[in-house]
């Protein structure tokens, strides 16, 4: 019995090895490799070549060229940004952007139970309660000064009413509550954190609706995974040996929104324009702040930008604008929703299969060798490609 065990386990290996090595060398996995590679490198030289134009410039002043401006992180999806000065990246984009979010139960199946891979919970935003904005995070040292712990607040809980969350890798691990999630169209695996902060935050959100009790906070686990669209990837931006698609995290669909000054000062003026107050960034919940651009929406067109100088700049792919929603119209300070700037946007910004579908800023990607490098205020911008401006290629989703 222990021969015949000891031949299947055998076979089984060999049979695994087998499907890895076909995998690996099937024709088409071969030639997405391969352009992969090659697009990469492609970049890299244009890069080295940019680089020595700019050195030698004596048309633009150093000081002219577009810069970062501000760097933002949200550490739980649809509460406040957190301004930083620096970050790095990971295969989730910004280190601790959006490695948190809101859950909601959904109704148990009328046969009775979920199946593998259907969503256990759904994914609950400022779209369905814009109390959330009131909600601070703050990064702070534990009692034994060994940990950080993000830190929860809202003046609409009280000055000393507050909770915490240990987002250390190793406690995310740890956690034993997981569920299957659904953020849009797609499905991932996350840990709950646990009754304090759930509580603390249904004491909030219950305020827009008290059915919103029901609400779990839940971290991202190492091991998940959420692609972005092939629809709108570079063959640069893939990753790793297989070619493999970029993470979205939980995102709503990219892992990294960038956008310019420009396009914020144009928009406030059209806003002065018709007597209403201007608006800050943090509307549009961006990542990466741009400055000193040449004009509003030149980012429509930039396909590939570098950030930093030398073998440590960061790439990125600029792969669609970013639809806006009722979102970008709750301020990120009190909660409180209103008409604009979607209502301005409507009027020089719809731009997609739909009147209603306006944009504002532009989602990204990084290039497949940019992981684990970083990026801080201050860093020049250059464009290295231009091309065609893409919005949704399908119908915008909203919740």
């Amino acid at each position: 019995m222990m021969i015949a065990d000891n031949n299947f386990s055998t076979v089984a290996v060999c049979t695994a090895i087998v499907i890895v090595l076909l995998n690996i060398f099937h024709p088409k996995r071969i030639h997405l490799l391969i352009k992969s590679h090659r697009a990469r490198m492609e970049l890299r030289k244009l890069c080295a070549q940019k680089q020595i134009d700019e050195d030698s410039s004596t048309t633009q002043d150093d000081d002219d060229r577009p810069r970062v401006s501000g760097i933002f992180i949200h550490p739980i999806k649809s509460m406040r940004p957190v301004s930083i000065t620096e970050t790095k990246f990971d295969k989730h984009g910004l280190l601790s952007d959006r490695r948190l979010m809101l859950v909601r139960p959904l109704p148990t199946p009328l046969h009775g139970s979920f199946a593998k891979g259907e969503a256990t919970h759904r994914f609950f935003t400022q779209r369905q309660a814009p109390s959330l904005a009131t909600i601070e995070l703050t990064p702070v040292l534990s009692q034994d000064r060994t940990r950080i712990l993000l830190k929860l607040s809202s003046k609409l809980s009280g000055s000393n009413d507050h909770a915490y969350i240990d987002t250390h890798p190793h406690t995310i691990k740890k956690y034993p509550v997981r569920y299957s999630a659904g953020v849009w169209s797609d499905v991932v695996e996350v840990a709950d954190v646990g009754d304090d902060a759930a509580e603390y935050v249904a004491s909030i959100v219950c305020k827009d609706d008290p059915s919103f009790k029901d609400v779990r906070v839940v971290s991202i686990l190492e091991s998940s995974m959420r692609k972005v669209s092939d629809k709108y990837c570079p063959d640069a931006a893939r990753v790793g040996f297989f070619s493999d698609l970029p993470q979205g995290g939980l995102t709503d669909g990219f892992p990294i929104l960038v956008a310019t000054e420009a396009s914020l000062e144009l928009l406030n003026q059209k806003l002065k324009e018709k007597g209403k107050d201007s608006i800050p960034m943090s509307r549009f919940r961006p990542n990466i702040v741009i400055g000193k651009t040449n004009k509003a929406f030149d980012e429509d067109n930039w396909k590939a930008i570098k950030i930093g100088r030398g073998k440590d700049a960061v790439i990125l792919h600029l792969v669609k604008g970013c639809p806006r929603c009722k979102q970008s119209c709750t301020n990120q300070l009190t909660g409180e929703r209103g008409e604009e700037p979607v209502a301005t946007l409507s009027e020089f910004r719809a731009l997609g299969r739909s009147a209603e579908d306006v944009y504002f800023a532009q989602n990204a990607v990084l290039n497949g060798d940019s992981y684990n490098k970083g990026i801080q205020v201050g860093d020049p911008v250059t464009i290295l490609t231009r091309g065609e401006d893409v919005w949704d290629m399908e119908d915008v989703q909203a919740e």
